[in-house]
């Protein structure tokens, strides 16, 4: 208020100087000469004013704005300091706000989502190069352009013009696999957020787990029925033919001991994949290793295969019990899936490049080509109705491959339908290993 009456004082001043020497010159001359001289000051006064205001306006367009102009007077000389000061504070508020925006660009471009921002009405504004990548969006071709005008989707575009934005859009991408997940937050009128994220890993493993829990049932329901309609059969007392009871007495004990493997594999199967294991890792003899196994598997299968061996010295260093169960479900299955009469080779040596290999040959019933692949998923059997009738629960190539997961080895199948099959396994050698450990 003090200076807006100071500036007032001095404008006043001038007029009265002006009147003061206009009266004078019209008592010395005449009236006419003393209003000439004040329209004369006037016009002055303009001038000085309009090439100020000239000179500001330069000023504010002009680069440079740290040197004000210094032949001014003083009132426009605080319009100067105030315009300065106030154009000095919108430039740094401006370059703060400009790094900000640039931050955030920032973060939001590493993030792994697929970010855009849509303005007025899905114009495209700004997008991270993930989305760039999921949607097929090209630098300045695609700014300012509609969302919908970009991507030609039927579903993406029914789910943005539906504006129903609480659950999110599970988006097919064309010509992949890929199934994206779309988020859409709007945050006002003006601006929206487009989040997509890829879903696919997590829509198999979601799949795996139904598939999984589907499965386990199954495989225990047919054991489970026939325990409970035994029991029920014994609890209502019904009587039983003496020399059917044994017989009876057999199915349950087999479905028993079904139901032990399937419980039994589940767990191993489950500690391989938790990487669960509390011994330490031991140097393994693997010939002497795989010959007990050949020995065992010849009690067990009572000469009804030429079961045989090709063992030469080999050393590794990992977990003895998990490779024992790999092997061992390898020559089970070689047995299981081999008539009658079939012969069962099993080998085991240490290649030139110090890595260990175990092979199991056989000779039976072989594998299509297309099954291959799947073999080692749970409970993928290439023939469900005999692997029921050998006993088999359809997890052995699983905890197979867990088990090479775990000591870094690899799992190689050659077969060919009706001429038999050869399963080998090579490990990392003793001494690579323990460098790895």
């Amino acid at each position: 208020m003090k200076q807006r009456w100071r500036l007032f004082g001095q404008c006043l001043f001038r007029l009265i100087i002006v009147g003061c020497i206009a009266l004078a010159i019209s008592g010395l001359f005449n009236v006419y000469y003393g209003l000439g001289f004040v329209i004369v000051a006037l016009l002055i006064e303009v001038c000085v004013h309009v090439i100020s205001g000239v000179r500001m306006l330069e000023w504010l367009t002009g680069s440079d704005v740290t040197r004000i102009p210094m032949d001014q007077s003083e009132l426009w000389r605080k319009v100067f300091d105030r315009m300065y000061e106030n154009r000095k504070a919108l430039i740094t508020n401006t370059r703060r706000l400009e790094e900000r925006e640039a931050r955030y660009l920032k973060t939001l471009s590493a993030i792994p989502e697929g970010i855009v921002l849509v303005k007025n009405d899905w114009v495209l504004s700004w997008w991270n190069p993930r989305a760039e990548e999921l949607f097929g969006l090209r630098g300045e071709r695609h700014v300012g352009r509609h969302l919908l005008a970009v991507i030609d989707d039927r579903a993406l575009i029914n789910y943005v013009r539906g504006e129903q934005y609480d659950a999110p859009l599970i988006w097919q991408r064309p010509g992949s696999n890929q199934r994206i997940e779309i988020r859409i937050v709007v945050a006002d009128a003006n601006n929206a957020l487009i989040v997509a994220r890829d879903v696919t890993e997590q829509e198999r493993l979601h799949a795996t787990r139904r598939d999984f829990v589907a499965n386990v049932s199954h495989e225990l329901r047919t054991p489970l029925t026939v325990l409970s309609g035994f029991i029920e059969m014994a609890r209502q007392g019904a009587e039983i033919n003496a020399h059917i009871k044994p017989q009876h007495l057999d199915l349950m004990r087999d479905q028993a001991e079904r139901m032990q493997r399937l419980v039994d594999d589940l767990l191993t199967l489950s500690r391989l994949e938790m990487s669960e294991n509390t011994q330490e890792p031991e140097r393994i003899a693997m010939d002497e290793l795989v010959s007990s196994i050949l020995s065992e598997m010849r009690i067990v299968d009572k000469g009804m295969h030429s079961l045989s061996g090709e063992l030469t010295p080999a050393t590794l260093v990992g977990f003895k019990d998990e490779i024992r169960s790999a092997v061992q479900n390898l020559m089970t299955n070689a047995v299981r899936y081999t008539p009658e009469g079939g012969s069962v080779i099993v080998s085991c040596r240490t290649n030139a490049d110090g890595t260990v290999q175990v092979s199991v040959k056989d000779n039976g019933i072989g594998i299509k080509e297309e099954d291959i692949p799947r073999l080692t998923e749970r409970f993928y059997r290439v023939d469900k109705s005999r692997s029921r009738a050998t006993g088999g629960t359809g997890l052995g190539l699983a905890i197979v491959k867990h088990v090479l997961m775990h000591h870094k080895g690899q799992l190689q199948i050659e077969s060919e339908a009706g001429k038999g099959s050869c399963f080998t396994l090579r490990f990392p050698g003793a001494d690579t290993n323990a460098s790895n450990r």
